[in-house]
C-alpha cells in the first residue's frame, strides 16, 4: 500500500487523518497513514526515511516549533541523496548524479495538484500544501520548506488568496519582496503562480486580487522570476471550482497542476538543449 504524509492546517486542528483519530501529541506534526486506512486494530507501521520524498504534502502548524518530524526526515534523506549515495547499492557505495528537485509551495488551492505534478517523478517532486497560509507564513518557513530540496531546486509559489489587501497593501508587497529575497538565495529557478479568481468573493475583492496580480507580474519581471498566468482559464463560468466557491474541484486541480508542470518543465528543456542558463 502506498504511504502518504498528509498536510496539517496552519490553524491547529485535532481531526483524524485517513480515519485515524489524532492524539494531542500528533496534532501539528507529520502523521503516516496508509491509503484506505480505517484505524481499527491493524498493526501500525512506521514510514522509513527512504520514503520521505514520496510525500506530496509538507505539513506545518501555526507554531514554528512544531515543524519538526516530517521536515527533519525530508532533510536527512535529501542530505544523503545530495551526495549521490544510493541506499540500495551493493558491494560498496554507488555514486549517481542527483536529479534536480522540484518544490511547489502554496495554500489550500493547490491541495490536489500533486496528483499531476508528482506523477512523472515522485522521488524528486514535492508539493507543500499549507491550508490557510498567507505570504508571511511562507516567508517564515522558506528555509525549512526547502531544507531537503538539494542545491538549486526549481520552486513554484502559489500564495496570496488568504491575504487581505485593504489597509495592508504596503505590508503585503513587502512580504512578497522578502519572500523573493529568500528564494533567490536558494534557487535560480523561481516561478510565482497567479492568484486565482474567487467565485464567492465580492466584485471589490476580485478587483483587489487583480491589482495584486498586476503588481506581482511586474515585480516578477523586474526581479527575474517567472510568472504563470491563470485568470483567463479560471474566470469563465467557474466550472473548475467546488461548491464552496473557493477551492478547486477535481477538474480544476488537474488543470492547475497541468499548467504548473508545463511551466516548471519548460526551462529544463531549454537547459538540456544548450539553452539560456
Amino acid at each position: 500500500k502506498e504511504r502518504l504524509l498528509t498536510e496539517q492546517s496552519i490553524v491547529e486542528e485535532s481531526r483524524g487523518v485517513g480515519g485515524v483519530e489524532l492524539t494531542g501529541e500528533q496534532v501539528g506534526s507529520w502523521v503516516s497513514v496508509t491509503r484506505g486506512s480505517r484505524g481499527g486494530g491493524k498493526r501500525k507501521r512506521l514510514a522509513s526515511p527512504d520514503l520521505a520524498h514520496t510525500s506530496r504534502f509538507a505539513p506545518l502548524s501555526e507554531d514554528v516549533g512544531c515543524i519538526s518530524s516530517g521536515v527533519a526526515v525530508l532533510e536527512e534523506a535529501a542530505s544523503s541523496n545530495s551526495r549521490g549515495i544510493s541506499p540500495l547499492s551493493k558491494g560498496g557505495i554507488k555514486r549517481a548524479s542527483k536529479p534536480r528537485q522540484v518544490v511547489v509551495v502554496g495554500d489550500s488551492i493547490i491541495k490536489r495538484v500533486d496528483r499531476v505534478i508528482c506523477r512523472a517523478d515522485r522521488l524528486n517532486r514535492t508539493v507543500c500544501c499549507l491550508p490557510g497560509a498567507r505570504v508571511r507564513h511562507v516567508v517564515d518557513r522558506v528555509d525549512r520548506l526547502l531544507g531537503g530540496a538539494g542545491d538549486d531546486p526549481a520552486v513554484m509559489v502559489h500564495i496570496g488568496t488568504n491575504d487581505k489587501v485593504r489597509g495592508r497593501w504596503k505590508d503585503l508587497k513587502n512580504d512578497f519582496r522578502e519572500l523573493g529575497s529568500k528564494l533567490k538565495k536558494r534557487s535560480s529557478k523561481v516561478v510565482f503562480s497567479e492568484i486565482l479568481p474567487v467565485p464567492r468573493a465580492t466584485v471589490k475583492r476580485q478587483r483587489e486580487i487583480g491589482e495584486v496580480n498586476a503588481w506581482l507580474k511586474a515585480w516578477c519581471r523586474k526581479e527575474g522570476f517567472g510568472f504563470l498566468e491563470h485568470w483567463a482559464h479560471f474566470a469563465l463560468g467557474y466550472n473548475l471550482y467546488s461548491r464552496d466557491g473557493l477551492h478547486l474541484n477535481g477538474r480544476g486541480s488537474a488543470v492547475l497542476g497541468d499548467r504548473m508542470v508545463k511551466r516548471l518543465e519548460y526551462p529544463f528543456k531549454l537547459v538540456q538543449g544548450g539553452g539560456i542558463q
